[in-house]
């Protein structure tokens, strides 16, 4: 028996990330924007309000450190005749989507109290159904090929992350401090929200009335039983048994390289935008806006050639080169004192080494989960991901406004960066096994097209 990925299928239950990262970007790049200007309309406009605006974007991240892990662990025990994760993907999909749009709404008012109050509430939504939403692809991929679906599901994701950055191009917002700005410019600010909620609306009906979670994971029992032998962990991991000393060695430590890549990267997602046009983009913010749409197209265009790189040297070196390729670029983007070309081009060339980093680092952590736990480890993940989000979002803003931008910025991002780099040294990992199993029963790499998958599989997106 082979083990073979069916790529239609992860494709497909590829849309429910499509949705996340859609909404998150066009959120990331509008909402900082909306409440810098409404808090500077209300303090006077030379107020230091960085760290306010920042505290405020780390809610969904307070509330994930705490929730995360308690949705993943209940979606582990959901059991509905649309499957265990299904439901939360749906209806936690539905009230975000909902609320969305209401952002916009309520910076058309100039509500910055109900602003925040609708933030939160969508992000608490949000925070329900993405666990369960990454949960999808290891219930039913076994372990060896999770990186290859991880990759699939990435490049995906990544499109809907380029549509929301596109989104960011409509003419609805322009920071300015002119007395008259919400006379005359306030109603365009609703068309990427309204656009953005119709999209997702469109993604979760068709992924809940097409996608048969529970034929998918009974069709798949019998590989993924089979998968669990090709684990890379020292020691196999076994339903009801704790991970051996060394696997949680090395949980705590891939735990803490993840917790500092988004320590970095959410200071530069937090933060680009107001960066780019106060310090580089003298005022101009459409030009600036094409820098996050650059990393994302070169992430999805790295995604699927990383695969490879990773089945011919291993998730660790993989991991280590992508984190080497972001240190390398976010210090030449140091001496860059002005946007244009080159400083695109560099945001390029992080994408790609952000893409190899997260087609590694989501399965080398989920190979440490048994088919019974998969969402409470994927919450463990988030705890990781997200409270160093939150904690970044807050800092971040206290050091840029009382250090200054100009060179706190991007070194800022480069030490946390640097100290992921020297965390991975010390994982270990058990790749020969793994290898030693192959030879036995070979496993089949089916990424380029899904030709040869079994047909009645195909039946069951």
């Amino acid at each position: 028996m082979q083990l073979k990925l069916n790529v239609r299928r992860t494709y497909f239950i590829g849309f429910a990330f499509f949705a996340v990262l859609m909404l998150w970007q066009v959120y990331m790049h509008y909402a900082p924007l909306y409440m810098e200007w409404m808090l500077l309309n209300r303090l006077g406009e030379d107020a230091s309000v960085s760290w306010i605006v920042n505290t405020i974007m780390a809610i969904d991240n307070i509330f994930a450190i705490f929730l995360v892990a308690v949705f993943g662990w209940l979606s582990d025990r959901t059991k509905s005749r649309f499957g265990r994760r299904m439901p939360w993907i749906f209806f936690g999909g539905l009230v975000s989507l909902l609320l969305f749009p209401l952002i916009a709404v309520m910076f058309l008012f100039n509500s910055f109290i109900w602003f925040v109050i609708i933030v939160a509430l969508m992000k608490l939504a949000m925070v329900a159904w993405r666990s369960p939403a990454v949960a999808i692809m290891p219930d039913i991929t076994p372990k060896p090929l999770r990186a290859k679906a991880n990759a699939i599901i990435n490049f995906v994701g990544y499109i809907g992350a380029i549509l929301g950055a596109v989104l960011a191009f409509v003419p609805a917002f322009r920071f300015s401090s002119h007395p008259d700005y919400l006379a005359y410019s306030q109603p365009l600010s609703i068309i990427p929200f309204i656009l953005t909620a119709v999209v997702m609306l469109g993604i979760l009906l068709i992924l809940f009335f097409r996608f048969k979670e529970n034929k998918v994971v009974e069709e798949m029992a019998e590989e993924m039983k089979m998968g669990e032998e090709y684990s890379e962990t020292i020691e196999k991991v076994e339903e009801g048994k704790p991970l051996s000393k060394r696997d949680k060695k090395n949980m705590w430590i891939l735990m803490a390289a993840i917790f500092m890549c988004w320590f970095a990267f959410n200071s530069l997602q937090t933060n680009w935008s107001r960066y780019g046009i106060n310090v580089l983009g003298n005022g101009v913010d459409y030009g600036v806006s094409m820098a996050p749409a650059l990393l994302a197209v070169a992430s999805l265009i790295a995604f699927l050639p990383s695969i490879r790189l990773t089945k011919k040297i291993g998730r660790k070196k993989t991991v280590l080169i992508g984190l080497g390729i972001i240190i390398v670029s976010l210090t030449a983007a140091m001496f860059i004192d002005s946007f244009g070309i080159l400083m695109l081009a560099i945001f390029a060339i992080s994408g790609v080494g952000w893409a190899i980093v997260n087609v590694c680092t989501f399965p080398m952590l989920v190979e440490m989960a048994s088919p019974k736990n998969v969402g409470k480890i994927i919450g463990i993940y988030y705890v990781a991901s997200q409270s160093a989000q939150a904690l970044s979002s807050v800092i971040s803003g206290f050091v840029l406004d009382w250090v200054g931008w100009r060179w706190t910025f991007f070194p800022y991002a480069i030490i946390f960066m640097s100290i992921a780099f020297i965390l991975c040294f010390f994982f270990k990992t058990n790749e020969s096994r793994a290898k030693e199993l192959q030879q036995s029963t070979p496993i089949e790499d089916v990424i380029a097209t899904g030709e040869e998958q079994n047909t009645e599989q195909e039946k069951i997106i």
